[in-house]
C-alpha cells in the first residue's frame, strides 16, 4: 500500500513516513514512543506544521499532536496555566481571555502549536520582552523509552533550561506550563515613513516603546512602522468595515492577487514592486493584546529569519536593501524587522544579548535562491543566528561558534537521547549527530 504524503504549511517539505499516528492522549503517545524504541525507529512530532525547515520530517514514525490541545490547569491569581502541547496560539489566546489572562508577548501569526512555537524560538518584538519560550515555567516530556518526566527550574533545571528551545531533540513535549499575565490592551499606531527616517530613529524607537517593528519592500525607499504600547485607555478597535477592508481584503486577498500576477507575469514584477513600495499605512486603534499582536495571514510564503546583535541591525538592513536593488527581478514580499530581549536559553537566538531580527519572505512558488543566498552572506558577517524553524543553510560547524552555551545543549542531548530516537536529517545537520 502506498504511503501517505505529509506536507507542511509552506509545502516546502514533503515526505512519506513509514507510519502516521494521531494520538488522542498522552498515554497513547507514550505507547507510540515506547514502540519506536522497541523497533529501533526514529520518531518526530509535528504541531501545526508551520516551520519552513525539515525539523519535523521523518521516514519512520510521524506523530501529529492536534488532539493534545486541552487547557489542563489555570490559576487566575498567579497567572500560571498548563496546556496541552498541541494547542494553537490562536486557541490558547481565546482560552486565556476567558480567564482574564494573556500571553506577555507574541508574534504576528497565531497558527503555530504552542510546543512548536516554544521549541523553535518563536518571538514577538519589544526590548523588554523575550521569546515565547521565556514565558515557560514547566514542561512535561516523554523520554525515548516512553516515560513521562516533569521538568522545571527546580527539577532537572539544566534540562529544562535547554528544552525550552529544544528543537524536538530532547524529548516529546506533551504539556507546557506558562506564566500568563492579566489581560491588557495595546494602543496601536501604524504609519508610513521613509525607510531612512525609520532606520535613523530605530535605536530610540525601540527604547521608547513597548513593541516596535517595521516592514519594507526589498530595494524600496518606504517603510510601514507599527508601534504597540500598553495602555489603560478604553478599547477603540478598528471598525468591522475597516478591519475587513484593510486586514482581509487589502493585506490578504489583494496582496495575494498582486503576487500571483507578479509570479505569472515576471515582466510585471517591477510595476508590482513600485505599486507596493508606494502604498501607505495609517491606522490608530486600541484593542486587547492578542488582537493587536496577531494578524490574519492567508497568503502563503517562504521565509528566512535571522537574529543579529542589536547594534548591527541598522547597517545590516541597509546592506540587504542595497543588495536587493541588484537582483534581476524585484522581490514583491516585505522584510519584517523586530527586536527581542536577551535570555539564558542555550539555543535561543537571543541567548546572552538583546537582538534585532530580520525576516525576509518570498511569495509561495517563486524562486528564492539568489535572494536568500545573498541575504545569508550579509547576515553571516553580522554574527547572524537563523530562526530554527525558518529557511537557512547553516550547519553545526557554522552555528556552534555563535552560541556561547552550545556545549551545554549538546551535553543534555547526549544524556537524554543517546541513541538519537528524536533526531532526523535536519537536526543531524544543524546540531550534528548525537554523540
Amino acid at each position: 500500500m502506498a504511503r501517505r504524503e505529509i506536507t507542511n504549511w509552506s509545502q516546502l517539505q514533503r515526505f512519506q513516513p513509514r507510519e502516521i499516528f494521531t494520538p488522542r492522549s498522552e498515554d497513547e503517545l507514550a505507547a507510540i514512543v515506547a514502540r519506536a524504541g522497541v523497533e529501533g525507529r526514529r520518531i518526530k512530532v509535528m504541531g501545526a506544521g508551520h516551520s519552513f525547515t525539515a525539523i519535523a520530517v521523518t521516514p519512520d514514525f510521524h506523530v501529529t499532536i492536534h488532539a493534545l490541545d486541552q487547557l489542563h490547569h489555570v490559576d487566575q491569581s498567579s497567572g500560571v496555566v498548563t496546556v496541552g502541547a498541541g494547542i494553537t496560539l490562536k486557541k490558547l489566546n481565546r482560552e486565556l481571555d476567558r480567564y482574564g489572562l494573556a500571553l506577555t508577548n507574541m508574534g504576528d501569526i497565531d497558527k503555530q502549536s504552542i510546543a512548536g512555537a516554544v521549541s523553535t524560538g518563536t518571538h514577538g518584538t519589544g526590548l523588554a520582552y523575550g521569546g515565547i519560550a521565556t514565558q515557560v515555567r514547566g514542561l512535561r516530556m516523554l523520554t525515548p523509552n516512553g516515560d513521562v518526566v516533569d521538568i522545571d527550574a527546580n527539577h532537572e533545571p539544566e534540562l529544562f533550561r535547554c528544552a525550552r528551545v529544544g528543537l524536538g531533540a530532547l524529548g516529546i513535549i506533551t504539556r507546557i506550563t506558562l506564566q500568563a499575565v492579566p489581560s491588557f490592551r495595546l494602543h496601536a499606531v501604524e504609519s508610513s515613513h521613509s525607510l531612512d527616517d525609520v532606520l535613523e530613529a530605530w535605536p530610540d524607537t525601540i527604547r521608547a516603546n513597548d513593541h516596535a517593528e517595521f516592514f519594507f519592500m526589498p530595494g524600496g525607499r518606504n517603510a510601514a512602522r507599527k508601534i504597540n504600547n500598553r495602555t489603560d485607555e478604553p478599547a477603540a478597535p478598528l471598525s468591522r468595515r475597516r478591519y475587513v477592508a484593510d486586514k482581509l481584503v487589502a493585506e490578504n486577498i489583494g496582496f495575494g492577487v498582486i503576487n500571483r500576477v507578479a509570479r505569472r507575469l515576471p515582466r510585471a514584477a517591477p510595476t508590482v514592486a513600485k505599486l507596493l513600495n508606494g502604498s501607505e499605512t495609517n491606522r490608530d486603534y486600541v484593542d486587547v493584546s492578542h488582537k493587536v499582536f496577531s494578524t490574519p495571514r492567508w497568503v502563503h510564503f517562504y521565509e528566512s529569519e535571522w537574529s543579529l546583535p542589536l547594534d548591527s541591525l541598522v547597517p545590516a538592513v541597509r546592506q540587504i536593501n542595497a543588495f536587493a536593488r541588484t537582483l534581476g527581478k524585484p522581490v514583491t514580499f516585505p522584510i519584517e524587522v523586530r527586536c527581542a530581549a536577551a535570555d539564558d536559553i542555550p539555543l535561543s537566538t537571543a541567548n546572552g544579548s538583546d537582538r534585532g531580527y530580520i525576516a525576509a519572505h518570498v511569495f509561495w512558488g517563486t524562486p528564492y535562491d539568489e535572494y536568500f543566498s545573498g541575504l545569508w552572506s550579509i547576515v553571516r558577517e553580522f554574527d547572524g543566528r537563523p530562526h530554527w524553524g525558518k529557511m537557512h543553510a547553516e550547519t553545526a560547524e557554522t552555528l556552534a561558534p555563535r552560541y556561547p552555551e552550545w556545549d551545554h545543549f549538546q551535553s543534555a542531548r547526549r544524556r537524554v537521547d543517546p541513541e538519537g530516537r528524536f533526531t532526523n536529517s535536519y537536526l543531524d545537520r544543524v546540531l550534528g549527530p548525537v554523540g
